[in-house]
């Protein structure tokens, strides 16, 4: 099998996106290789390594076994492919987090750079605050992290700030312009990763803490926090987020046409829609 020692498994968090690259740089190079000649390879039916290569099924846990011999992998790898299993196969946010932190750990510094500054910009919920800030306040350098962390709400470390600024940088969400200034790009964090969703959750959970802190520390002049109950047919609650989406463009569109330099602030705003009570279905 050519392929082998052509494809590096590190590059990859997906297993059924490596095994789909393999046979398909496995065929390149040999014509005869076919879906039957992988699958006897690693004795299994045809049809279920199709459907596995396709992201209809998983690995079975005593189907692992046949691909780490097939692949010849030793411990590290063995292991590495292991979890990459257990993270495709985690359903819920805390196992997700665990299963790729983990499999971060393993992976080699030119394999996990990119997606180590992902991670952190969508766990962290100061660094796209940050970005925002970059159009108000002007950073050169990081000896400016200590006066745009003192202007922030709440208030950040230098670190915290230089470190969102790197992540930034080489997410290239901002860039550098030719006086030395750090300002905002037009980029945008481009995933589909399975982390991503359990990272968006902590995003929010630590935005709606931040919602609740200003009601107390922020003058009621300087924000505006309202609240609506009431009752629903739960079967049209796409029609409530239309008209949410909606608002949110509109709101852009006037952001977006408030030129940077006239800009002094960075505020936050959150759409928060869900259900406090539900009868039973009869």
């Amino acid at each position: 099998m050519f392929a082998r020692n052509k494809i590096n498994i590190y590059e990859y968090l997906d297993y059924r996106k490596f095994l789909l690259d393999f046979y398909e740089l496995e065929k390149s190079l040999d014509s005869t290789f076919s879906y039957r000649v992988f699958a006897a390879a690693v004795d299994m039916d045809a049809s279920l390594l199709l459907k596995i290569l396709q992201g209809k099924r998983h690995l079975s846990s005593n189907s692992i076994a046949s691909f780490i011999d097939f692949f010849k992998f030793k411990d590290g790898k063995s292991e590495y492919f292991r979890e990459m299993v257990a993270y495709s196969k985690a359903k819920n946010d805390a196992d997700i987090r665990k299963h790729f932190e983990s499999l971060q750990k393993m992976r080699p510094a030119a394999c996990r750079e990119l997606d180590e500054a992902s991670y952190r910009y969508f766990q962290q919920w100061y660094y796209p605050m940050v970005r925002s800030a970059l159009d108000v306040f002007c950073y050169k350098n990081e000896s400016d992290g200590v006066a745009l962390g003192q202007c922030c709400i709440p208030k950040l470390t230098a670190s915290q700030v230089n470190s969102a600024v790197t992540a930034l940088l080489q997410l290239e969400l901002a860039e550098r312009r030719p006086d030395g200034r750090v300002v905002p790009a037009e980029g945008h964090v481009k995933t589909k990763e399975r982390w991503l969703s359990a990272c968006i959750s902590d995003y929010q959970g630590a935005i709606a803490e931040l919602a609740k802190n200003s009601i107390e520390n922020t003058p009621k002049e300087e924000r505006d926090i309202s609240t609506l109950t009431m009752a629903l047919d739960s079967t049209q609650i796409e029609k409530i987020r239309e008209i949410l989406a909606d608002a949110r463009k509109s709101i852009v569109k006037v952001v977006n046409s408030m030129p940077s330099e006239i800009c002094d602030s960075v505020y936050q705003l959150n759409f928060q829609l869900f259900p406090m009570m539900k009868k039973e279905s009869r």
